[in-house]
């Protein structure tokens, strides 16, 4: 039997001669003689860059993209509408040194140690009979893990920029492709896909400006309360203000990870909009679909590569978010403090809902690969220009002709569904499956603390 390796190299063996096409001027010309639409509207090249400046910008902003971007004004309307520099300093690079000192206020808890060490003492007066050791080792997991995975995931980003630039490269080559092979077919339209990733992120970026707002007003105004030495209470204002400004730039960890995970699903939406429409010789279109596949399959498996450690840290770091606000949410429940507790469960289910916008896009490139792979392996032809789904034997008796296309399109269908496309990392798959199980987890660990806290009267 055929190992998924050996089906792999196949699958990339029968295509090693397919030459990507990026739309240029002559193509450019072609474009707009097969088609009487728009062809700013019928590009997704065009499209996709434009509305990527936002995802690309917030990232910067939140300290996960360290290289500069250079937007175009006057491109042609096939083309990308930004670029990013095939190399650059970073010393000369003013988001590289945004993502450099927010990776130093993560060790601004060492420099605090002595001083949140004495703020404890004289904050567990509050917490007495409520578990103040409970508290405390609550507070210290979340000091670590809040500051810890930010700052490893930034490192990460510093390290992998130039394997970035590369991935980058090969994602404008598959949207050109895209434009290329689908010109004047693609019913899903290019421009209104890039209108709902603006309207999107801008929600997103709305949303959480807010959500994180209550959250900075709560946890200051936690630490303004300090009436203790002067030297402790700026040292304590520090530390919050440095977690809180950590924790909203860590919101937008996930914002330029969704975005490729909306166009690879576009992508995949696409084709399996052309395998329902039908219209064209079955060997043309299976070949152009399993092409176009296939340079979605290479994109998702750099994009797996390149954001392993982003994602495995940033579940680690929600994990834990999830787990602390809902711990503060019991605790301040007990307290009679509402404002507290309410602050507390916004910040917690927002940061809940942007994990499973995350894991739904995830879960969705699986789910139409699997699709794809489906109905290509019963695409038929029926005659009289009409797709039709018949079994793939019945596809090889119908003559020798193109018997080798079709042995190709067999491997590759063979792999296709083998092997359906899967964010994942070195640890995990993500998907929403994963994401019930952490929530079960933490839910077990609430009760667990729950129950520890019972018999802790510290």
């Amino acid at each position: 039997m055929t190992s998924f390796n050996q089906l792999h190299i196949n699958f990339d063996n029968y295509y090693t001669s397919y030459q990507i096409e990026i739309p240029g001027k002559d193509s450019s010309e072609k474009i707009r003689e097969q088609s009487g639409t728009s062809i700013q509207n019928q590009s997704l090249l065009a499209a996709v860059t434009k509305e990527s400046l936002m995802p690309l910008r917030i990232s910067q902003i939140a300290g996960f993209f360290p290289i500069p971007i250079r937007p175009r004004r006057n491109g042609d309307n096939t083309s990308a509408s930004l670029e990013l520099p095939a190399t650059f300093s970073l010393v000369a690079t003013p988001s590289a040194w945004w993502t450099f000192v927010l990776i130093a206020i993560s060790f601004f808890p060492i420099i605090s140690f002595q001083a949140e060490a004495e703020r404890f003492a004289d904050y567990s007066v509050a917490f007495e009979s409520l578990g103040r050791n409970t508290f405390r080792t609550i507070s210290v997991l979340w000091t670590l893990l809040g500051n810890g995975c930010p700052c490893l995931a930034r490192v990460d980003v510093i390290l992998q920029r130039r394997r970035f630039l590369r991935f980058w490269t090969n994602f404008l080559e598959m949207l050109g492709q895209f434009d290329v092979v689908l010109t004047g077919n693609n019913v899903l339209s290019p421009k209104k896909f890039g209108s709902s990733l603006t309207k999107k992120f801008l929600v997103h970026v709305i949303l959480n400006f807010a959500a994180v707002s209550v959250g900075m007003y709560g946890g200051l105004a936690f630490s303004f309360q300090y009436e203790g030495r002067i030297d402790i209470y700026i040292m304590g204002i520090l530390q919050d203000g440095f977690l809180k400004v950590l924790g909203v730039m860590q919101v937008f960890g996930f914002t330029l990870m969704i975005f490729f995970l909306l166009v690879y699903n576009h992508c995949l939406a696409t084709i399996l909009n052309e395998l329902d429409k039908g219209g064209q010789n079955r060997d043309e279109m299976a070949e152009n679909l399993i092409k176009l596949y296939k340079l979605v399959d290479d994109q998702v498996h750099e994009f797996n590569g390149l954001c392993n450690y982003t994602m495995v840290l940033g579940v680690m770091y929600n994990f834990m978010s999830v787990l602390f606000y809902g711990y503060f949410v019991m605790l301040f429940s007990a307290l009679g403090e509402t404002l507290s507790l309410l602050i507390n469960a916004v910040n917690c289910l927002f940061l809940m809902a942007w994990f499973v916008w995350f894991g739904k896009e995830c879960s969705e490139v699986a789910g139409k690969s699997r699709e794809i792979a489906r109905k290509l392996a019963f695409l038929g032809y029926g005659g009289n220009d009409k797709t039709q789904f018949v079994s793939v034997k019945s596809v090889e008796a119908q003559g020798s002709r193109n018997s080798r296309k079709r042995w190709g399109y067999k491997t590759a269908i063979g792999y296709i569904q083998s092997c359906p496309l899967t964010i994942e990392t070195s640890i995990f798959d993500m998907n929403l499956k994963l994401l019930l199980s952490i929530f079960a987890a933490i839910s077990t660990y609430l009760v667990v603390i729950v129950q520890f806290q019972s018999v802790d009267h510290s």
